[in-house]
Order: structure tokens, then C-alpha cells, then sequence
């Protein structure tokens, strides 16, 4: 058993601690001394405008001096041409200057300017109006008071500022006038009086697509101030698609990120990268956060393949995702971390970047009530084109004459035996059938000023394709709460997600069996399975059952408090805990009576807890004309996870499969635990001068228990800047075209310490017995010495805006060098084990460009038309690996090339005479050799991304999205040798070689091993024979909705409701139509290439739904 080590061990050394605490104290004192020097904003104004707009004098103030103006668009109207000069003028004499020929006064406090109309003269004969002082107080939609929000009666001189609390006080507010509330970066609003004496008001942000909050590590900023790579989706992408899994709403859609679904069975999993394979051997997943809280697989570690599959244990689907657990109704945004800028805060854990879930929160308002329910169909979108009988069992007769062998009931029962005149398309049988899925959601928010509430459960169900009651079910329950004290000092929000899923399939995918014989029987003369030698019937792997049962809770405690004015304390409190039993049957019903088969079952139990406290303190001040931003905080996380397998066999009775009771022999095959420990102490610091300079600087110290005492700690770190042009006064008064502009760049390095746990220990296992006791022995050799893989990144980005931002382009180019990788290294016989884990020196490289563009291409009131595409270049190499040449890697590796690189014989062509295949011989030696006449393929992606339409016409939404993605692969699915397997083959096969002289594409069949034919064949299957072009086009997804009109939504007092429908997986275009789906059926293991194996493709799913609030 591992030794266990002490918080001591994997913290930092007192030693440590007292250089951190100094390096700290010097920071603070510097910040201080920074802090003493700010300066105000100048008040000196220096400019000449000659016809111009009195909104760009606004804008020219606002830039020298710091101060903003409070108006609207439509006050403006009226204004005159403004003819200006000033040179180092004071303020308020520009600004009398300003106004003095225009309709409007001003007010000032603090640093704005609130423009008004000048008051009228009444006309004498005007009815006279009661005069009334009105007050009120003005909040945001969380309840927080509004301070210096502009309060105007139009038409009148009178108006005021809100105080600190949010209070105002009007008096002479004629009893019919209006109010006008405006507020810097906030919607104005306009209310009317009515003889009134009291009148609050909440202000809803006015959010730029610029100035939309995006999530970062531990905390928010906007896309205009972002020095990172970051991408995001949210809820109205996700939610006009019907799937069940989140992941599976992101392919195409984010740029450098590449998700591929492993097939088409409820509940499946999905392998996401984000910027490349830079690890040789272990994770390259990315880290998911939800709501703050990470989450995890049974290892502790970030879930590997997407899968809670444990200890061997899976159904047809390949493992449980453990994101199909998680509703994507209740997500409100996912954000994708990817340079270091962004991830460096995450330290080791965001090495691969990182994927922030945030889910919906309550809002101030009446108690609303939501609901959202669909139902629709899944069907396989595309079937091979395959031989009927006649085709089939020529080509196997013709394979038989070629040999100059005669069939037999042992090598070919479909030519002797079975009807010749029966056919079944398998493909049909097997797969041809409908899923089913239902979708019900239903939540309850709402809350005042103080508190916010929201409840939400939710029912999800889907069937297969398959034969039978195979399904997976998933129930959720989730609650979000949060409270901000009276004094608005104290914040307090939890949220609880609890989720049960539940997993009944066949033990195998059965799309395997698409190739049977087309005219094999499935019963014998007596109405009983038949079976034949070399095929499973089957009927009798239906009988073959997985079922799995998992239950997820993720609690998330969110506490601040703010001491003084911008310093805030936080704390973030974090516990998931996720079960999963398993358990498949092995019917002897199911096995060939011939064998004398018993039944038997396998029963594995995972359960693993995370635990995570960070506390953090975060400061925030004006600077300098500027804004300086400080955080530090710490890490404390924990992963306990155990598990077992238990094993039994010679069941007395088939219906007791499901249970260990009548199991003959019982056997523990696995009975595993870990202790995962990390921690860490991280910082902060961001400043944005004028905004229009932007900088941060993130440092992290992370310890991992992953590693030995000596290398258990490492330092990362990174710096991002920005440069905001369009803020210069010599691009915005001469570009006016370009409405935005940004150069940001970033450089950093984070560690990985997704590895093996306790590999730096000698693990003990169990070795048969010794005088009736269990011995011992060592399993693994350790290697105390294993430290952090390091992932050195860097990042350059261009974004720009253009005609008010109506077209948006960011064009970023990363390069990731991940160095010090964890390998196995080949030991000595005499060492007693064959090798190790070592760091060796080889150095990955993945770069790229990511193109995004978002255009608004018409927008009026009652038609609107966005586009977004987006499309990603990476590129991938071994750039170094001293030594390779000596080590067992050597075969698998060349310097210089992609890391996923294969070797493939060079097809030629067929012999005329013969039929045979014929390979070239690269080195001219007179054979062709695994060793020497292999050709270097590059399977990698030259290009991938997607393009998004979305439209509405009057009540009508529409939005279609392409998928596509340009890469290498396999472009045949057929069995080779061919004629020889007993497997039916697709059509393209009926353009073969038959006589001597042949023009045809494919090489002779044959049926039996040696034969020179045969021989050959055994290089076809990895020669360019079958490779080339895999590249597609999916209409990924689309969706029509039609929203009722606001006449119609009173009179049933909704303020919502939504009839809809939606596919996703519509219509795959690719030049490959002997393959079922290029995503999921291309060979190769990384994102973009495919399983490696025949997979149920991701269906084509329509589902018409309903969602309505109230």
C-alpha cells in the first residue's frame, strides 16, 4: 500500500513560507507607496473642432479629462453644430463655452456630467400644474444603490444627483412631467409621475457586445479590457440544441478547440483538446470548474476520455460521461480559458486549459416561473452502402476459385448450409430503429433587492436505436440562493446541484455487426439462436447487459465581505462527491451451448469526494488615471476516491445476475484507493491605465502529492498586456471607420500533474500465497525523482471592430512548448521490471492561428441577421527528443514531424495478372518491409471550425450552424484480406479485380491464409490504399422557433412563451460514403480523428418543444 503523506510534506516548507511572506511584504509596500503617489484625473482641456458633433466633444472631454457625460442619444437631436478651440483650458470654462448656443444645460458631481434640456418658457395661456417633490431611491437589478445617477425632469431646469445611497430629491416636478434616469453605461429610463411623491427605479446595464462580463479565474472582466484567449458560449447557443450532454454543444463552435463525440448512444462521452496534444503520454484534458468548484474524476484528477468507467467496467457506449450529468438547461455561460494569461491563475491544473461552467442564478424581480419541454426522435443518419446475398456470396465463391479451393460447411456455411435466397440488411435490423428522447424542465426565481432564489429540477430520457428497453435517465435537482446584507457589506450565495442518472444498455455496441453475413440465419429448424462458428448471434448479445447507476452533488459556498471601501475578503468553499455502480451480466443463454457456458456478472463500485477551500482578498483602486486591481489567495484541495471490482461466476440462475447472491464463485479483482492533495498560494495584479494600457501579472506556487518530496512544489506564472488604439486620439479622430481596435499578448508557464497517483513509491500488490497467507510483492519501480511536465505559452492577438462594432475580427496566434515529459523509459532485463516513469527532454510544440469573425449584417426592428464563423490552423510537432535514437520511441517519433504521425506502406497498385496488391519498396532492397518501406502519413487537422446563421423576422427565430473540419483519415471501411472474413463487404468492393487484364480499383478476393493474395493483404489495411481525404461538413445543428406576440402574452399573463423545433447531426457531407460518420469512424485517437473502431454515429435528432415563463 502507497505511504501517506502529511499536509507538512505537501505544503510549502517554513523555509518557503518565510520567502513568500517577504516577497509579499515587499509587494505590499511598494503597492503602498504607488498607491500615495496617485494623482487625479487632469482637469485642462486642449482642442479644436470645427463643424463636429456635440457627442464626439464629449467624447474628446471625456478622454482628457477622466470625466463622463450622462445623457441619451435621442437628447441630442436637437444640438447644434459645435465650433470649438480651447488650448489647456480649464474645465467648466469649456464647458460654459460648450453649451452656451446649445438647447441644453449641464450639472456636475463627482466625475460626470449630466446634460439636460434648458428650461422653456411657459406659455401664457398653459393650464396651470400642481408642483410636487418627488424623491426615490435608484438601484441596480441586484438591489446595490446607484450612486451620482442622473435624475432630469425634461423640459424643465430641475434634476439632481443620486448620493451615495442611491437617494434623490426633486422638488417643482410638475405632477404630469416625466423623470429621466441615466447613469453611465446603464439603459435610461423614463417614468412617468402622475401626481407621485415617490418613485424608485432599477437600472439595467447597458451591455456592449465589448463590454459583456466574461469569466476568468477567479473572477469577471469584459471583452474590452481581457488581456487573455478567451472563448465563450452561452445559454441561447446551448439551449437551441437537444442534447444532453453540454459538451456536445460546443464542436465547431469554439475557435482552437476540437470535441469529438465517441458515438451515438445516450449517455456517451466526448474527448475535448483545447490548442493541441502536448503531452506524449498522460492528460491532456482541460480542467472544468463549476460554479468554482473542480470537477473530478475517481482519480482525483481532471476525468480522463470523459468518462467515469472504472476498473474495466463498461457498456456499449464506451463509459459514462460525467458530464451527461450535468443539465444543460441550467447553465447560464461556459467560458474556455487558453492562453497562459488565463490559466495561470489555475496553476498545474490548467495546463491544458480550462472550461468555466456557470450556472443560472436567481434575479431580482416577481417570482417567475419557467418550463421547458420537448420530445423527439433519433435516427442513424446514414447507412454504408453494402452487397445484397447474391453480390456477397459471389464475391466469396470467387474467392474460393482463386484459391482453387472448394467451400465446405466448416469454412463457408453461407454457401453450403444457409438459404441462399435469404437476405437481411443488418445495418437495418440493428440500427434502423428510433430513439426516443423526452426533456422536462422546470424552475422557480426570483427575490428583491437583497435576495435572489432560483429552484429548478429537471427529466431527461433517451433511448437507442437498439432493439429493446435500453435507455439512460437523468433526474437533477438544483438550487441557487444569495443574500447581500442592508449595510451592503456582506455577500453571502450557495448553490447545490444534485443529479441521478441511470444507464441500461447492451454490453456492446452492435454496430460491429453491421458486415455479418447477409444471409445468416438467426434461429435454428428448432426456433432457437443459432449459432455458427466465428459469428455471435446477435439477438444473444442483447441479452449482454450493462447497467449503471451514478449519483452526483455539488455544493458551492460563495462568501464576501467587504472591510472597507474596494477591499474586499472572499471565500470559496467547494465539495463534489460522485457514485457510480456498475454492473454486467454475462448470460449463458448468451454464449453458444456448444461451449458449455456458464453465466457470470462483474460488479464494480467507484465513489469519490473533492474538497476545495480558497480564500482570497481582492483590492481595488483608482491610480494614476488608471485602475489597479490586487488579488491573492490560496488553494487547499483534497480528492479521496476508492473503489473495487467484484467478480462472480457459475450462477445458479440466470435472473440472479444482477446480484452477487447465487453466484458459485465470488472473487474481488481490484480494490483500489486514493488520496489526492494539492495546494497552492496565488496572486494578482491588473492595472488598466486610461483604458486604453492594460497589464496583468499572475504568479501561483502549487504543491502536488502527485510528485515526490522533492519536487512536490513549483512555481508558474504570466504576464498579458493590452494596447486598446482606438482610444488614441490619432486613430479615433482619423479612422472613424474602425470603432475598435486591441493588440493584446501574453507569456506564461503552468505545469501538469496529470499523472499516475504515487508513482514516486514502491506499490505493493498481491502475488498468490505463501503458507495459506496473501504474499506480497512489489508492483511498480518508483521514481522519486518525477517532477511537473512544464508548458511554456505564448500568445498574440489582433481584434478589431468595425462600423460601430457592427463587424467583429479576432485573429490570435498561440505557441505552446510543453517540455519535461512523463514516459515510460525501457529498463535492463536484470532490473527485474521493464521500465519506468522518467521525465525525458523531449519538447512538444503546438501553434496556430484562430480566426473569429462576428458580423451584425442587418438589424431593424422587425429583421435582424448576425453571422459568426470561425476557423482554426494548428500545427503540431516533435520539435526535440535527445536520445531519442537509443530509446523505444525511436519507431513511434521523428524530430520534426506531428506526434500523432503513422507509418503506412505505399500502395502501387495490383498486379494485372494476379490480382495482387503491390506496395512500393522505398529503399530499393528488393522486399518490402515493416522496418525500412513505410511512408511518414500526417493524419493531423490542416483546418477546422464553423459558421453560424441567425435570424429573426418578427416573432420568428431561425438559426442554422455548419461544422466542418479538413484533415487526413481513413477512407474505406471494408474487411481485408477480402472474401476472406465471412463478412459482407460495402459496393465499392464490386469494382474488383477478377481476370487477368482487369481495370479495376480493388485487388482480388480470396478466402484462405499463405496464399500469395492473401499475404499481401495483411499491408493493405495500413498502406495509403486506404487513406486519404477524411474531411466533412455537418449541418451540425438548426433550429425555428415562433415567440407569441405581447398582445397575446397578456391576455394569458406570460411574459414568455416559445414553440420550437430543433435537430442537431441534420445532414453530413463528405467524400467518404463507406464509412458511417467520418467524426466518429476515422481511425486515429485524437480529437478530430475518430475512435479507431466501428461506433454508432451521433444521431440525427429532431424534437419539437415548448418554453413559456410566467
Amino acid at each position: 500500500m502507497p505511504e501517506k503523506k502529511s499536509w507538512k510534506q505537501l505544503c510549502l516548507r517554513s523555509s518557503d513560507v518565510r520567502h513568500v511572506r517577504k516577497k509579499c511584504l515587499h509587494l505590499c509596500i511598494l503597492l503602498g507607496c504607488l498607491l500615495l503617489v496617485g494623482q487625479s484625473y487632469a482637469q485642462k482641456v486642449s482642442m479644436t473642432i470645427k463643424s463636429g458633433t456635440l457627442e464626439q466633444t464629449f467624447r474628446q472631454i471625456e478622454k482628457q479629462t477622466g470625466q463622463s457625460f450622462i445623457y441619451t442619444k435621442s437628447q441630442l437631436k436637437q444640438a447644434a453644430p459645435v465650433n470649438i478651440s480651447t488650448q489647456n483650458q480649464d474645465l467648466d470654462q469649456v464647458l460654459k463655452q460648450l453649451f452656451n448656443n446649445q438647447p441644453f444645460t449641464y450639472s456636475r458631481s463627482g466625475n460626470f456630467i449630466a446634460v439636460r434640456a434648458k428650461e422653456k418658457q411657459t406659455e401664457a395661456n398653459a393650464a396651470p400644474v400642481d408642483d410636487i417633490t418627488v424623491s426615490g431611491v435608484v438601484r441596480d437589478v441586484s438591489g446595490r444603490p446607484l450612486p451620482s445617477v442622473s435624475v432630469v425632469v425634461p423640459g424643465t431646469p430641475f434634476g439632481a444627483m443620486t448620493n451615495e445611497k442611491g437617494e434623490y430629491s426633486i422638488p417643482r416636478v410638475p405632477a404630469n412631467a416625466y423623470l429621466v434616469f441615466s447613469y453611465l453605461s446603464y439603459q435610461p429610463q423614463q417614468v412617468a409621475v402622475k401626481g407621485r411623491t415617490t418613485i424608485d427605479a432599477v437600472l439595467l446595464e447597458q451591455v456592449r457586445a465589448l463590454d459583456e462580463a466574461v469569466i476568468i479565474g477567479y473572477g469577471t472582466t469584459t471583452k474590452r479590457m481581457n488581456t487573455g484567449a478567451v472563448s465563450s458560449i452561452t445559454a441561447k447557443e446551448i439551449g437551441i440544441q437537444p442534447v444532453a450532454n453540454p459538451l456536445a454543444a460546443l464542436p465547431g463552435r469554439i475557435p482552437g478547440v476540437q470535441i469529438t463525440q465517441q458515438n451515438g448512444l445516450p449517455g456517451s462521452a466526448a474527448v475535448v483538446q483545447i490548442r493541441g496534444q502536448g503531452s506524449l503520454s498522460y492528460g491532456n484534458l482541460p480542467l472544468y470548474v463549476i460554479d468554482g468548484v473542480p470537477f473530478t474524476n475517481f482519480s482525483g484528477a481532471q476525468p480522463v476520455n470523459d468518462n467515469l468507467n472504472a476498473w474495466g467496467t463498461s457498456g456499449a457506449n464506451g463509459g459514462i460521461s460525467p458530464f451527461s450529468m450535468i443539465n444543460p438547461d441550467d447553465i447560464e455561460r461556459m467560458d474556455i480559458l487558453k492562453d497562459a494569461d488565463a490559466t495561470a491563475i489555475y496553476g498545474a491544473r490548467g495546463a491544458n486549459g480550462v472550461i468555466l461552467i456557470t450556472t443560472k442564478k436567481g434575479k431580482a424581480g416577481k417570482t417567475r416561473f419557467n418550463a421547458n419541454v420537448y420530445t423527439g426522435t433519433g435516427k442513424v443518419g446514414r447507412f454504408i452502402p453494402m452487397m445484397n446475398t447474391q453480390e456477397y456470396l459471389d464475391l466469396r465463391k470467387e474467392a474460393f476459385k482463386n484459391d482453387g479451393l472448394t467451400p465446405n460447411t466448416a469454412n463457408a456455411p453461407e454457401l453450403t448450409v444457409w438459404d441462399q435466397n435469404a437476405y437481411t440488411d443488418w445495418q437495418k435490423f440493428l440500427l434502423g430503429g428510433t430513439a426516443r428522447s423526452t426533456n422536462a424542465e422546470a424552475s422557480v426565481s426570483g427575490g428583491d433587492a437583497k435576495t435572489h432564489f432560483l429552484f429548478s429540477g429537471g427529466y431527461h430520457k433517451e433511448t437507442t436505436v437498439y432493439d429493446g428497453d435500453f435507455n439512460n435517465t437523468r433526474m437533477t435537482g438544483r438550487l441557487s440562493a444569495d443574500h447581500t446584507s442592508a449595510d451592503n457589506k456582506f455577500y453571502a450565495a450557495i448553490t447545490g446541484n444534485y443529479s441521478y442518472d441511470k444507464t441500461f444498455l447492451p454490453g456492446t455496441d452492435l454496430t460491429s455487426l453491421y458486415n455479418l453475413p447477409p444471409n445468416m440465419p438467426l434461429y435454428d429448424n428448432q426456433g432457437k439462436l443459432a449459432w455458427s462458428q466465428g459469428f455471435n448471434n446477435p439477438l444473444a448479445l442483447l441479452k449482454r447487459e450493462y447497467n449503471g447507476n451514478t449519483t452526483n452533488f455539488i455544493a458551492n459556498a460563495n462568501l464576501r465581505y467587504t472591510v472597507i471601501k474596494d477591499l474586499n475578503v472572499k471565500v470559496n468553499l467547494g465539495y463534489t462527491t460522485t457514485q457510480l455502480e456498475q454492473n454486467t451480466t454475462l448470460p449463458a443463454s448468451s454464449q453458444n451451448p456448444a461451449n458449455n457456458p456458464t453465466s457470470s456478472a462483474n460488479f464494480t463500485t467507484n465513489k469519490t469526494q473533492n474538497y476545495i477551500v480558497e480564500p482570497t482578498i481582492d483590492y481595488t483602486r483608482d491610480l494614476a488615471q488608471g485602475k489597479l486591481n490586487v488579488m491573492v489567495g490560496g488553494t487547499i484541495q483534497r480528492s479521496l476516491s476508492n473503489g473495487n471490482y467484484i467478480a462472480g461466476t457459475n450462477y445458479s440462475s440466470e435472473a440472479l445476475l444482477h446480484t452477487l447472491i447465487g453466484a458459485g464463485l465470488t472473487t474481488v479483482s481490484y480494490n483500489n484507493y486514493f488520496d489526492y492533495k494539492y495546494a497552492s498560494l496565488f496572486g494578482r495584479i491588473n492595472y488598466d491605465y486610461q483604458k486604453k494600457y492594460l497589464l496583468n501579472v499572475t504568479f501561483r506556487r502549487d504543491a502536488s502529492s502527485r510528485f515526490g518530496p522533492d519536487n512536490a512544489i513549483a512555481n508558474f506564472g504570466a504576464i498579458g498586456a493590452g494596447w486598446l488604439f482606438t482610444q488614441e486620439n490619432f486613430v479615433a479622430d482619423n479612422i472613424g471607420w474602425l470603432s475598435y481596435g486591441k493588440l493584446r499578448a501574453s507569456y506564461g508557464t503552468t505545469g501538469n500533474d496529470q499523472i499516475v497517483n504515487y508513482i514516486y513509491l514502491p506499490l505493493l500488490s498481491s502475488a498468490g500465497t505463501y503458507q495459506g497467507q496473501t504474499a506480497l510483492a512489489r508492483a511498480t519501480l518508483p521514481n522519486p525523482g518525477v517532477k511537473w511536465e512544464t508548458n511554456r505559452k505564448l500568445d498574440l492577438a489582433l481584434e478589431l471592430g468595425f462600423l460601430k462594432d457592427r463587424i467583429m475580427l479576432v485573429a490570435d496566434y498561440y505557441r505552446n512548448r510543453s517540455s519535461d515529459q512523463l514516459l515510460s523509459a525501457a529498463l535492463p532485463t536484470q532490473a527485474g521490471y521493464n521500465s519506468y516513469t522518467v521525465n525525458l527532454p523531449a519538447v512538444v510544440q503546438n501553434s496556430g492561428l484562430e480566426l473569429e469573425l462576428n458580423t451584425t449584417n442587418f438589424k431593424r426592428n422587425h429583421f435582424s441577421w448576425t453571422t459568426s464563423f470561425n476557423v482554426t490552423f494548428p500545427k503540431n510537432k516533435l520539435i526535440s527528443f535527445p536520445g531519442i535514437e537509443k530509446s523505444f520511441y525511436a519507431t513511434s517519433y521523428l524530430i520534426g514531424e506531428p506526434i500523432d504521425l503513422i507509418r503506412r506502406y505505399v500502395y502501387t497498385g495490383y498486379d494485372p495478372a494476379t490480382g495482387t496488391p503491390q506496395y512500393a519498396d522505398l529503399n530499393k532492397d528488393g522486399a518490402v518491409d515493416f522496418n525500412n518501406d513505410r511512408q511518414i502519413i500526417h493524419p493531423g487537422t490542416p483546418f477546422f471550425g464553423g459558421l453560424n446563421n441567425t435570424f429573426t423576422i418578427h416573432q420568428f427565430d431561425f438559426s442554422f450552424f455548419f461544422q466542418f473540419n479538413h484533415r487526413n483519415g481513413s477512407t474505406n471501411s471494408f474487411s481485408t484480406p477480402v472474401g476472406s472474413s465471412r463478412s459482407n463487404q460495402n459496393t465499392s468492393l464490386l469494382d474488383r479485380w477478377r481476370n487477368p487484364g482487369d481495370a479495376a480499383t480493388y485487388p482480388a478476393a480470396t478466402s484462405t491464409s499463405g496464399t500469395p493474395v492473401y499475404l499481401a493483404y495483411t499491408q493493405y489495411s495500413s498502406s495509403t490504399a486506404m487513406w486519404g481525404d477524411a474531411s466533412y461538413l455537418k449541418l451540425r445543428s438548426a433550429s425555428l422557433a415562433y415567440n407569441l406576440p405581447s398582445a397575446w402574452l397578456r391576455k394569458i399573463k406570460a411574459s414568455n412563451f416559445k414553440v420550437y423545433a430543433e435537430a442537431q447531426n441534420l445532414f453530413t457531407w463528405s467524400k467518404n460514403k463507406y464509412i458511417f460518420d467520418p467524426e466518429t469512424s476515422v481511425s486515429g485517437g485524437a480529437p478530430g480523428l475518430g475512435t479507431g473502431a466501428i461506433a454508432l454515429p451521433p444521431l440525427r435528432t429532431i424534437v419539437l418543444g415548448v418554453n413559456c415563463s410566467f
